[in-house]
């Protein structure tokens, strides 16, 4: 019963990571902060996250994004789509710098 248990606990774990959406891009702006979010324009359009009840490590990893940095955003959405030039995210888990290509 045990085995099962953390089978389920694992199987859990894995696919939330699945369904997890990714974006690569160049951050154009300076980022901006509202009282909701952050926003900032990128080479793949205005992205806008979705910050409330965001953890400290998050809001420092964000917070720490500039102008010409290139930046993989992970989202808890299964799929981030534009709507009116604006990515927007409404369940926001890491973002961090990568090389530019």
């Amino acid at each position: 019963m045990k085995a099962i248990k953390l089978l389920a606990i694992a199987a859990l774990f894995s696919t939330s990571s699945i369904y997890a959406a990714t974006i690569t891009t160049k951050v154009t702006s300076k980022l901006e902060w509202s009282e909701e979010g952050a926003y900032f324009s990128s080479s793949k359009g205005d992205i806008s996250i979705y910050t409330i009840g965001i953890s400290t490590k998050q809001f420092q990893s964000l917070n720490a994004i500039k102008k010409g940095d290139c930046v993989l955003i992970t989202a808890g959405e299964s799929k981030l789509e534009k709507y009116q030039g604006t990515i927007s995210i409404m369940d926001f888990k890491s973002i961090k710098k990568v090389a530019c290509k």
